[in-house]
């Protein structure tokens, strides 16, 4: 059972991350719950070797306070971005809280997740227009590790008005419609629970849902999204990696195709 009471957002400079605020804020004064930011400060932007190659790309000698004085810079753009939030919430009516941490960003971001109901992040970072294509490693890894259902913002935002659950009756896809039945009301949305077959007579046991068929067309991914992007602002619910890791790594999970592709859906993975 899933009850909304605190919300995370993982907070950068970033658009994405901004479109991250913005879907926060909105289920936080729909759901009337807490919404907190978080910045993490990297610590391997502290570190020694990064220093060097730093210094040696700028052309000059790193000196010993060097990292003193990176850190006293990075704190005050983080309180610059926290403020920013800050202010978003006041306007929205949201109860927050901010705070900035230092330490590894994945796992930061996921041991903070463990007293919050849901995560909020941008799909990319600020680093995005030099990505190439893929997410940015962060990013990634945090939704790799992180337990709790986690919300990705892509480029744009809007109150969501359907929200469709890519379902195949295993537990990750149950999760996932659970999430999506608790979200339903308080977003005032259509639930649409979507399964996407090889066959056109190829069915599901479940006969208690009703379940919309779809008939694989490119890829499990692409029939999925083509759907939900003809729906008005739409947000897709899917459950994470319900393959073997190893086999992920060479071939993709569906849920990381969907994840991987520019397809601007906002996204929440649920494990």
């Amino acid at each position: 059972m899933y009850n909304l009471s605190k919300l995370l957002v993982a907070v950068d400079s970033s658009p994405y991350s901004t479109n991250a605020i913005k879907f926060a804020l909105d289920f936080g004064k729909k759901f009337n719950c807490i919404v907190d930011a978080l910045h993490v400060i990297d610590t391997m932007q502290l570190e020694g070797p990064f220093i060097y190659d730093l210094s040696g790309v700028l052309g000059f000698e790193p000196f010993i306070n060097f990292s003193a004085e990176l850190k006293k810079t990075l704190e005050e753009k983080g309180r610059s971005i926290l403020q920013a939030f800050s202010e978003m919430a006041q306007n929205e009516n949201v109860k927050f809280n901010s705070f900035i941490e230092v330490g590894i960003i994945p796992i930061t971001i996921v041991e903070t997740s463990y007293e919050y109901d849901m995560v909020f992040i941008g799909k990319k970072g600020i680093n995005a227009s030099f990505e190439r294509g893929i997410l940015g490693s962060n990013i990634e890894s945090t939704i790799r590790k992180i337990k709790k259902p986690i919300f990705v913002a892509d480029k744009d935002f809007y109150e969501i008005k359907n929200i469709v659950v890519g379902y195949d009756a295993r537990e990750p896809a149950k999760e996932a419609l659970e999430l999506a039945n608790a979200l339903a009301g308080n977003l005032k949305a259509k639930i649409h629970i979507v399964n996407v077959r090889k066959t056109e007579t190829e069915n599901l046991e479940d006969s208690d849902l009703n379940i919309i068929y779809l008939t694989k067309q490119k890829s499990v991914a692409d029939t999925l999204i083509e759907y939900t992007k003809n729906l008005q602002n739409p947000l897709l619910i899917l459950g994470a990696y319900n393959k073997n890791r190893l086999l992920e790594m060479i071939i993709g999970s569906t849920t990381e195709a969907i994840f991987r592709k520019e397809c601007n859906l906002p996204l929440i993975i649920v494990r």
